[in-house]
């Protein structure tokens, strides 16, 4: 009888799969009053609707000295009903939530087999007026009017992160630098997990020149999204771009080497940056002295180049391929220092110029 109870136990343990899950995010209550409600309410419905099956448990995720439920990333395997009774909740108390997102993954061997996006939907005026602005933040020509909805949502309140961070990519696009790195100085301030202004933020940095400080914002934006995220890998990029400014080639060939490893689909913006990737990849490794490797990474850039994906320096990339080859006697090098000089890379004229 024990016997028989055993194995009907392990049939059902074998049925239930088991899968990776990732949550992260934050959602932020505005008054104690709601923050209260919603402590309870998480409590009740753990016990009571999902029997504690969530990944998450209450003293972990709650924050009362910032009325908020913060996840900085949860990893930790789960099966789809433990996901799912999960996600639920967090929906539940999104409602209650007046700012902030929560993200949750569930993953098979990096294939993406649930994904979640949760954030506040309710008829309370700041919901309504940040939803306004992101709509029109996504539509060209509607700029004055997405920062005067973001504007109003910080009137309405004034620790809205989010509000902060999409009004400084609007005031980017604009040109309105100063504005900009004020709104995403804000934003992280508020919210150090939002990798979005760590981006916007490094992308000014790098524009004006301040190459330390551009490396460490693209750092956080790593940091802060995770590899399922588009933003994760741009931030590699901009990163390794950083690196190779500093002459720093160890740490840009470990980004590069991410970036180029990684099967990006055609829908994805990074499939486009692909050949600057592999560009740059051969140009570190030209200069850490691993010229076939080079070579090939420079092939693969090359290559991939097109009308559609104008994201390399083609002279560079023919003069990087030209110099790893008389590196180590290619015989063909100087087809590509001179393919790279007529392309107008002086550096390539005048390394022609000394043979």
């Amino acid at each position: 009888m024990l016997s028989l109870l055993i194995g009907r136990l392990s049939s059902i343990f074998a049925a239930t799969m088991f899968y990776k899950s990732i949550i992260q995010g934050r959602l932020a209550f505005g008054t104690q009053k709601s923050y209260d409600k919603v402590v309870k309410m998480f409590e009740y419905r753990t016990e009571t609707y999902y029997k504690s099956d969530i990944m998450l448990t209450l003293e972990d995720v709650f924050n009362p000295e910032e009325l908020c439920l913060y996840v900085p990333r949860f990893v930790g395997n789960a099966s789809d009903k433990n996901f799912k009774n999960t996600v639920d909740l967090l929906s539940y108390c999104a409602q209650f939530a007046v700012a902030g997102s929560m993200q949750a993954w569930m993953i098979e061997e990096g294939k993406v087999l649930n994904h979640a996006n949760i954030s506040p939907n309710s008829d309370r005026t700041v919901v309504t007026q940040f939803n306004k602005g992101d709509k029109l933040f996504k539509e060209k020509g509607k700029e004055s009017e997405a920062i005067e909805a973001f504007s109003k949502t910080i009137e309405s309140f004034d620790k809205h992160a989010q509000a902060y961070e999409r009004r400084g990519w609007i005031n980017l696009r604009l040109k309105n630098y100063s504005d900009a790195l004020y709104d995403f100085n804000k934003a992280i301030k508020l919210d150090d997990s939002i990798a979005y202004a760590y981006y916007g933020k490094g992308i000014i940095s790098a524009n004006e020149g301040n190459n330390q400080e551009a490396t460490e914002c693209f750092t956080q934006t790593v940091k802060k999204s995770v590899a399922l995220e588009s933003l994760h890998w741009r931030g590699r990029l901009r990163k390794a771009e950083c690196l190779i400014e500093s002459e720093d080639w160890e740490k840009a060939v470990f980004e590069l080497k991410f970036f180029t490893k990684r099967k990006f689909p055609e829908t994805s913006s990074n499939y486009r940056r692909r050949p600057k990737a592999f560009a740059l990849y051969g140009k570190v490794l030209t200069e850490i002295g691993e010229h076939k490797e080079a070579i090939e990474a420079l092939d693969e850039a090359i290559n991939l180049h097109s009308d559609e994906m104008k994201t390399m320096n083609v002279p560079e990339a023919y003069f990087d391929r030209g110099r790893a080859k008389k590196e180590i006697g290619v015989k063909d090098f100087k087809a590509d220092l001179k393919k790279a000089a007529e392309l107008g890379s002086k550096k390539a004229t005048t390394l022609l110029a000394e043979k």
